[in-house]
């Protein structure tokens, strides 16, 4: 089974100052794509960068895919509360693909509510008991910390940005591990049939 952990670091270019601005899916760039795939015994991680982040470049490492996971990815309105999430709507507002209608998919988000817990990933690693080497950083961090990289050309910064975005996908195995949720997937709206001739 190819298992692919996602993850999205963005760059908000819209107006919007409050919590409606993560529903603002047109304005948030991808700055980072990150992607964590398991297949049997190879593990192996790719991180896309802004202008490498592309429809084609995401499906070539997609293919063959069983199961995408994430942390509140997904653009399919969840069963509990109706709620879409943040890292696949914006993904089809930029690359024109919605993958939870083309992948099985497992948001790890309304995965956490049935087991009574509540927030963003950093709040459910905590209430899990699982610790980051980056510690005290989050969205927000990542926009800031892109736009000093943009400001400046400075690599110390995208470093520290692939660095947390790394932390923020390997982090989605160990909550998906400790919730022991594997097989809760949504299924995609289409068919297998449809899901291979993507490119």
């Amino acid at each position: 089974m190819k298992i692919a952990y996602l993850d999205i670091e963005t760059n908000y270019t819209g107006k919007l100052t409050n919590q409606r601005l993560f529903s603002d899916h047109k304005n948030h760039r991808i700055t980072v794509l990150g992607m964590r795939v398991l297949q049997e015994d190879k593990d192996s991680f790719l991180q896309l960068v802004r202008t490498d982040v592309s429809k084609v470049a995401l499906l070539s490492a997609l293919r063959g895919t069983d199961l995408i996971i994430t942390y509140n990815g997904r653009s399919i309105p969840d069963k509990m509360k109706g709620y879409t999430g943040f890292d696949f709507p914006v993904i089809a507002a930029q690359l024109g693909v919605v993958l939870d209608e083309e992948f099985k998919h497992v948001d790890l988000c309304p995965v956490c509510w049935q087991h009574g817990l509540w927030g963003g990933q950093k709040a459910i690693e905590r209430s899990l008991g699982l610790k980051r080497k980056l510690t005290g950083r989050d969205g927000a961090w990542a926009d800031a910390t892109w736009k000093e990289y943009e400001t400046t050309g400075y690599d110390n910064f995208l470093n520290e940005l692939l660095e947390y975005n790394r932390e923020d996908v390997f982090m989605l195995r160990r909550i998906q591990e400790a919730l022991r949720c594997t097989e809760n997937y949504q299924r995609p709206r289409r068919s297998s049939s449809h899901a291979a001739p993507l490119l």
